[in-house]
């Protein structure tokens, strides 16, 4: 009961090593899964049976109401694989961009054999109420896959869906991995929208990411970094942690902080740093 009727939002950012999963939990008892991590190959180690599956199971959820991909890269997509398969799933948002690999089609597929509705990114895209927050699917440009043979810079980190959680005072950017030119597009869009208490760093902290326009017009007091303790680059890169720290923002990474649990009534923010832990 306190699990379903609770008047915060609660959001999580998984411990799963290089890759990305985020548990948003609404007021009264409404969830989101946002990406389920993963590796380019299931069999060596499935994040989402060993990983966000535990998790979830462990808050006692069974049923998503919405799986969020932010965009079919291995590393966002392949642990919700097995989520799609054991997990009650009421629909799955996108951004509709296919993609070739084993993955993406194995996505495909599972959506299908279970019967989950798969939204048309048109329909997603604006505002949407879940128990008393708000979430907006801010990008990408509704024709951005019509724009791709003129802008060679959109690939799939660029096209990735970004969403802006917002409950009272504080709101939750998502950017998923989007890269230098699409946080100028995002910024031109959306200027004076995006000011955000928490930011998940996009791209894992990669130096691709993470401008000064960017970081100027999000104005995070939050930054969260979604980096794998093995991964052959360093993540978050030296000089986007420092752009992140001078700017007075509290930098959490999930390879030494473990998962971030954040709270808030509306009004500001509690983070609770989980033991390191995972993949």
């Amino acid at each position: 009961r306190y699990r379903l009727w609770h008047e915060d939002l609660r959001v999580t950012v998984l411990d799963v090593g290089h890759g990305n999963s985020v548990l948003v939990e609404f007021p009264g008892g409404g969830n989101m899964l946002v990406d389920g991590g993963g590796f380019s190959d299931n069999t060596v180690f499935d994040v989402g049976e060993l990983v966000v599956a535990p998790y979830l199971w462990r808050k006692k959820i069974t049923t998503l109401d919405t799986v969020v991909l932010s965009h079919p890269n291995s590393d966002h997509l392949n642990g919700l694989l097995y989520v799609l398969d054991h997990f009650r799933v009421k629909r799955v948002w996108s951004n509709n961009e296919r993609a070739g690999t084993f993955g993406y089609r194995s996505f495909q597929a599972t959506c299908r054999n279970n019967a989950i509705p798969m939204t048309s990114y048109r329909r997603i895209r604006g505002s949407h109420r879940f128990g008393g927050a708000r979430v907006d699917v801010l990008y990408p440009p509704v024709d951005f896959i019509e724009k791709k043979n003129r802008q060679p810079w959109r690939n799939l980190n660029n096209d990735s869906l970004v969403l802006r959680i917002c409950y009272g005072d504080v709101s939750f950017l998502l950017p998923g991995d989007i890269m230098k030119e699409a946080e100028t597009e995002l910024v031109r869009m959306h200027a004076g929208d995006l000011e955000s208490t928490v930011l998940q760093v996009p791209h894992h902290g990669s130096r691709t990411s993470s401008t000064p326009l960017f970081i100027s017009a999000v104005q995070p007091e939050i930054a969260v970094v979604s980096c794998g303790r093995r991964s052959r680059c360093v993540f978050p890169a030296p000089k986007v942690a420092a752009r992140y720290r001078k700017g007075g923002c509290r930098l959490y990474t999930t390879k030494t902080d473990g998962a971030l649990c954040m709270r808030t009534s509306g009004r500001y923010v509690e983070v609770k740093a989980c033991a390191p832990g995972g993949a």
